[in-house]
């Protein structure tokens, strides 16, 4: 973590892409200069790396360290789009210079290869991760392309502090990620997040982990950041949210179908969550 933090982003070439319709040798054998993020906008391709092929969609963020040979192969029927980062992370004094790859390994100049690290989590990422549902991450993205294009006093320096927010957080959602495949854990929560009613099941989700009581609470809250109770009603609250604005069902059937013997409960729980009553929270809408 101690690297991470000492992350000095510089952003050689940031912009959208559209790969050719046809296959074209510019898209195969590259070797990139410097670390890259490509944010897939539309279409599908498969990806190639040495002894590894990967396929990629929409939504999905694909990261290259510097001198990795790859090949795009988009789909001829899905055009592919992407936002593209190129970028330096561990010098002081940035290279100066556009170019960020060559285009076949007789091209390839090493004094424009930028220094790397070995030794962090950044170099643990996969080749492929989805960011699909991550609205927040994908707009955060395409902002840091955005602003890099700008001609203005602080778009490099706004663009690099951005930069630097976004691999923290990829590297923290990709920890939470490893932390769910804990099936015992990642199984209770998707059965919280698809079931969850009135009622507080805290033996039944107990005894389905297998798991004592106190190895059951560290593992639940080191995995989901909160303990079992808050993030059953975290998940009841946002079933409860949904229905009022996605349905006209009176607030006494909402709260009967969620599992509450008493609407006046359902009404203190949801208004201590959100801050207003169900009926105010619906007015929103309007």
């Amino acid at each position: 973590m101690e690297h991470l933090e000492a992350m000095r982003p510089f952003i050689r070439v940031a912009h959208q892409y559209r790969f050719p319709v046809e296959q074209h040798s510019s898209e195969t054998g590259r070797i990139g200069y410097c670390y890259a993020f490509h944010l897939v906008d539309s279409g599908k391709a498969q990806i190639s790396i040495p002894n590894h092929t990967f396929a990629a969609k929409k939504g999905d963020l694909i990261y290259f360290p510097p001198k990795l040979p790859h090949s795009f192969y988009p789909d001829p029927v899905h055009r592919l789009s992407t936002y593209n980062i190129y970028f330096e992370l561990w010098t002081d004094t940035p290279l100066k210079t556009e170019q960020h790859l060559a285009r076949n390994e007789s091209e390839f100049d090493p004094n424009l290869l930028t220094i790397s690290l070995a030794d962090t989590e950044l170099n643990e990422l996969p080749h492929v991760f989805p960011i699909q549902h991550d609205g927040a991450m994908i707009d955060l993205f395409t902002h840091i392309v955005a602003q890099h294009q700008k001609d203005e006093v602080y778009s490099t320096t706004i663009a690099s502090s951005l930069l630097k927010a976004f691999i923290l957080e990829i590297i923290q959602i990709r920890k939470h990620h490893l932390d769910l495949d804990d099936f015992r854990i990642k199984r209770l929560v998707q059965k919280i997040e698809t079931e969850a009613d009135g009622e507080f099941h805290y033996e039944e989700w107990l005894q389905m982990s297998g798991l004592q009581k106190t190895q059951f609470h560290a593992l639940f809250k080191r995995t989901t950041g909160v303990s079992p109770k808050a993030y059953w009603t975290k998940a009841l609250m946002k079933r409860a949210a949904a229905t009022l604005w996605e349905s006209n069902r009176s607030v006494t059937e909402i709260a009967a179908d969620l599992g509450y013997s008493s609407i006046h409960h359902f009404t203190r729980q949801f208004t201590a969550f959100y801050g207003i009553s169900p009926s105010q929270y619906r007015k929103r809408r309007n």
